[in-house]
């Protein structure tokens, strides 16, 4: 009994299509292997749409893995500084990247788009601190000269932080809004130290904001000692060493 491999079918049927149906080898050419360009690229066009500028470390002759669509990218852990790239197909996948965002990028409208910009506003008065709910935003026609660095999607603003008061009167820019991390300062976590491949687990209190990935201080709940940190997930930090000349924790707030 003749064995024929599954690559070997499927570089025939792949043969056959680009002798016979020339119209859909633009179809099959899409596969390709993602490299470390092709998600540094994705990461900053999807970024500038949310008015931001993105940065990420990635080396562009990396390879990764097999995809046959576009890529999508979705803000991890609330926000921007940390990244989820995900291929839809032919089986998925997704990576976490840190998108070492720099500020704010101009929102320029293409040529096809400047008959019909539209802005995020808000529908009432919003106070610096609150969050904005899906309620509290519209989206109004605005002048394409004026549409640098406002933003075109109600989704990229949802949920986010006021960093100052505002009017319904103006368009949401990123600088309205305040930066969004993983862990905030004095927040509850939960503390992992590693020993011997044993995790032992305890509560604890951030002294400083970070993003997944950062090096932070903390303090030990009930001992106050103060300690250094990796974040490794949502309110959750890896303990690396004792906190050095960051001084005696002799109270620690809670909310």
């Amino acid at each position: 009994m003749i064995s024929i491999s599954s690559n070997l079918i499927r570089c025939v049927v792949l043969i056959i299509v680009a002798m016979f149906m020339p119209g859909l080898t633009g179809l099959a050419a899409q596969e390709r292997i993602v490299d470390g360009r092709e998600i540094r690229e994705a990461i900053g066009a999807r970024l500038a749409q949310a008015g931001e500028i993105a940065a990420p470390s990635l080396m562009p002759q990396k390879k990764f893995f097999l995809c046959d669509g576009p890529l999508r990218v979705e803000p991890a852990f609330g926000g921007w500084r940390s990244v989820n790239v995900i291929c839809p197909s032919p089986a998925e996948w997704r990576i976490a990247v840190r998108a070492q965002v720099k500020g704010a990028a101009p929102l320029a409208a293409t040529p096809a788009e400047v008959s019909a910009t539209q802005a995020v506003f808000l529908t009432r008065p919003l106070r610096r601190g609150d969050r904005i709910q899906a309620m509290d935003v519209e989206l109004r026609p605005v002048d394409p000269l004026s549409s640098a660095s406002v933003f075109g999607r109600l989704s990229d603003v949802i949920g986010r932080a006021l960093n100052q008061s505002m009017s319904p009167h103006m368009p949401v820019m990123a600088r309205h809004l305040a930066r969004e991390w993983s862990v905030e300062e004095e927040d509850p976590l939960e503390l992992v130290v590693v020993r011997g491949g044993i995790e032992i687990l305890s509560s604890g209190i951030a002294l400083d904001a970070g993003q997944l990935g950062d090096t932070i201080r903390v303090a030990n709940t009930r001992s106050g000692t103060p300690l250094l940190g990796r974040i490794v997930g949502e309110k959750k930090v890896e303990v690396i060493a004792k906190g050095r000349n960051s001084g005696a924790v002799t109270s620690i707030s809670r909310r």
